[in-house]
């Protein structure tokens, strides 16, 4: 297992620690892991997008979204939406 998918699994871990702790609803929970489903997703995505591995445009397909909404999304996060140079 990378060193990725072990922070990712000790942090849901202690996610859903907190949350039985705490008796959030159901709802409140599944709603907290597709929002953190999406953002690892957009992390690995613009990580490949960085490396020149993928292009915005697939960046945006698998996220299910437009690039519009992709490029809002990315200046919104403070992430450049442009590749950096030299790559």
């Amino acid at each position: 297992m990378s060193l990725m998918s072990t922070e990712l699994l000790q942090d849901t871990m202690d996610f859903l620690s907190a949350c039985f702790k705490e008796g959030k609803p159901d709802a409140a929970v599944r709603q907290e892991f597709l929002a953190r489903g999406f953002e690892a997703k957009l992390a690995g995505l613009y990580e490949q997008f960085q490396r020149s591995e993928c292009s915005f445009g697939y960046m945006a397909e698998q996220l299910g979204i437009t690039t519009w909404d992709l490029y809002a999304l990315l200046e919104y996060l403070d992430y450049p939406p442009m590749r950096r140079s030299g790559s």
